[in-house]
């Protein structure tokens, strides 16, 4: 056998340095399957094909190296190598962009796998499957899958393994902390993402894989790029590319770090040098794909056209990565290229054009959970230098495991006393291993369901925004001054709303708001927008630190936004000096109590109950079993103040 591995290497090398690429490849393809006939373990049959057609990034001609190894498995029927081809071919599929076919067949290596007959398969198949899932934009359903290959691979008992089986496990445990990392930086939970971004660094630097601690730290840059920290980013993506270098990995790998380094490089205005980076990965990609990355090439590069004001080239790039995107199905790339049309096409004041974008734009953003300009590798790509590693050991561990049975038979009288003196050791450890485990797939259990309840939030968070945004554009486009201040009023009631499932979503806590922190943003949110004196109102904030449910914060919300904007539109006058307005809001008793009082010119005599915000605040106010009532004394101010007798306290 040994001499066979070294027959395929040889061919392998050989056929690398030759001068065309498809003659290459079909050399190879063709010499490897006349030589696994020759082969008499089936299963090596099938790894030998099917690793191959992995180094060979899944081209087209590979399929036939993946129609052998199904052709021999289906003629054995056995189970172990039904699963491994089938594996073998979804990934031929996801590899080439056809999403529905490789769901189907990942799902038919899944039938064959359990979490106690190939617990590293089941894992592997269930990264895939998330892969797939994110590709049509659901991003909490595929970071649920990617925990339940956490969860397979944490049933795994690491005392029965040998070192080959030992490092495979730390390698897949790195593939699925970089992948969770990536989820949640998709999602915006930047703590979480640190954390497992950490985690996955770590256990590269254990196993020597530099290839693989490059891509983790690219990753991580690009969670400082979209936090803002855009020369850290950069000096990340610089580590990561001269790690790639140094492992030798191959060019393909290399061409994503030109592609980050381009992008951070233009968020620093540095032009020249980010336009440098992006043309060279942009021509490779078009040369040789995928289309992921011609789509996500062509996005860097039409946003830096934005950025130095090169509208029509920004349009032409893409237009045509949007109509890859459609192509390929991936509602992420489609999202990039919307926004970036509609930036565009607004410049140049086609605003047909530009409202069209910005909708679909919206619409997938609401699918994907966010809008932030993130790329991440594939599971692939970082399951490519792991296996290289194992494969490049295999020989090693074969040529040391003839002197290792010589010593195993010598210390086998030891190793019975040892044994029985360590048995309740044993017992006791192999106890503890097992309620870490159990730890640990209640703690995935919970961030499964915290995901969920996240994605909940979000969605109406941006199902609010949209609607936010549509009135704000519709605002610009009207003349009427009536219809305008009407519709600002809606879009001021909407972005109060909006808040609190912002609120919900950026925060640990998922059920309720801190009155302080919301009742701050709010009421600065519509000091900025209705302000447009030279001599400003000023405000004062007295807010005592109270969580209240959604239920009670939300009409709350509601309420102050119209008492401050009444405020704002009827209190002051250009005759008034030194207008301010002051919000108290406190618990006394078992009731909550919010006043807003200004030193406004004040009015006689009762409010009028027919304007739409008095009747929704009347409204509101019955919701809450609350009164609302009004003091007022001309040219010294009005005093509003709302008791709440009906509030969930948490």
């Amino acid at each position: 056998m040994k001499f066979y591995y070294l027959i395929v290497s040889l061919l392998f090398s050989y056929l690398i340095s030759s001068q065309n690429i498809t003659d290459k490849n079909q050399k190879i393809v063709d010499s490897l399957i006349t030589v696994v006939d020759t082969y008499s373990d089936q299963y090596e049959k099938i790894k030998t094909l099917t690793s191959t057609a992995g180094r060979m990034r899944y081209s087209p001609i590979t399929r036939r190296l993946i129609n052998k190894a199904i052709a021999i498995s289906e003629k054995q029927q056995n189970d172990k190598l039904l699963a491994n081809s089938y594996y073998s071919l979804g990934n031929y599929f996801f590899f080439n962009s056809q999403v529905d076919s490789a769901e189907i067949f990942i799902d038919k290596s899944l039938g064959y796998v359990n979490d106690q007959t190939m617990p590293f398969l089941r894992a592997t198949n269930l990264m895939t499957k998330s892969g797939l899932t994110r590709k049509k934009g659901n991003i909490p359903q595929a970071l649920a899958i990617m925990l339940q290959a956490k969860q397979a691979i944490d049933r795994i008992d690491t005392t029965t393994l040998n070192n080959d089986q030992i490092r495979k496990y730390k390698g897949e445990n790195l593939v699925l902390n970089n992948s969770l990392a990536n989820y949640y930086n998709q999602m915006e939970d930047v703590d979480k993402a640190i954390e497992y971004y950490d985690k996955a660094y770590n256990s590269a630097i254990s196993l020597d894989s530099k290839a693989n601690a490059g891509i983790i730290l690219t990753n991580k840059g690009d969670l400082l790029l979209d936090q803002g920290k855009h020369n850290e980013a950069l000096e990340l993506f610089i580590q990561g590319k001269n790690l790639k270098e140094e492992s030798k990995i191959p060019y393909h790998f290399l061409m994503s770090s030109y592609l980050n380094i381009g992008n951070a490089q233009a968020k620093l205005q540095l032009f020249d040098s980010a336009a440098f980076n992006l043309t060279k990965a942009h021509k490779f990609y078009v040369d040789n794909g995928p289309d992921e990355k011609i789509v996500l090439a062509k996005n860097f590069l039409g946003n830096l056209k934005l950025a130095t004001e090169n509208y029509n080239e920004a349009i032409t790039l893409c237009e045509d990565a949007k109509a890859l995107a459609i192509k390929i199905k991936d509602l992420e790339f489609i999202s990039k290229s919307c926004k970036c049309l509609s930036t565009a096409y607004r410049n140049l004041g086609n605003y047909k054009n530009a409202l069209e974008n910005y909708e679909l734009y919206s619409q997938t953003s609401d699918s994907l959970l966010n809008e932030n300009n993130i790329k991440k590798q594939t599971q692939q790509e970082m399951q490519y230098e792991f296996s290289k590693t194992q494969e490049l050991n295999a020989i090693e561990l074969e040529a040391k495991e003839s002197e290792s049975k010589l010593y195993s038979y010598l210390a086998g009288l030891g190793l019975l006393l040892a044994s029985v003196l360590g048995f309740f050791f044993f017992k006791n450890r192999k106890q503890n291993l097992k309620l870490a485990k159990q730890q640990k797939l209640l703690e995935a259990t919970i961030d499964e369901k915290n995901v969920l309840l996240k994605e909940t939030h979000h969605r109406v968070k941006n199902s609010f925004q949209i609607v936010s945004s549509l009135l704000y554009l519709q605002s610009e486009s009207v003349a009427d001054k009536e219809a305008k201040i009407a519709i600002k009023e809606a879009e001021n009631r909407v972005r109060s709303m909006v808040l609190v499932h912002q609120k919900l979503y950026n925060k640990d806590e998922l059920v309720g708001i801190n009155t302080e922190d919301y009742f701050s943003d709010l009421v600065k949110d519509i000091f900025e927008s209705h302000q447009f004196k030279s001599d400003p109102i000023a405000y004062e904030l007295d807010i005592e630190p109270l969580v209240l449910d959604i239920e009670t914060i939300t009409p709350l919300g509601l309420i102050l936004n119209e008492l401050i904007i009444n405020t704002l539109k009827h209190a002051f006058n250009d005759t008034t000096n030194k207008g301010k307005i002051k919000v108290n809001f406190a618990k006394k008793e078992d009731q909550l109590e919010l006043e807003v009082i200004d030193n406004g010119k004040g009015f006689e005599g009762e409010i009028k109950s027919t304007s739409f915000g008095i009747s929704l605040m009347n409204a509101l106010s019955k919701k809450l079993k609350a009164t609302l009532n009004y003091t007022s004394e001309l040219r010294k101010g009005t005093e509003a103040k709302l008791v709440v007798k009906k509030f969930n306290l948490l």
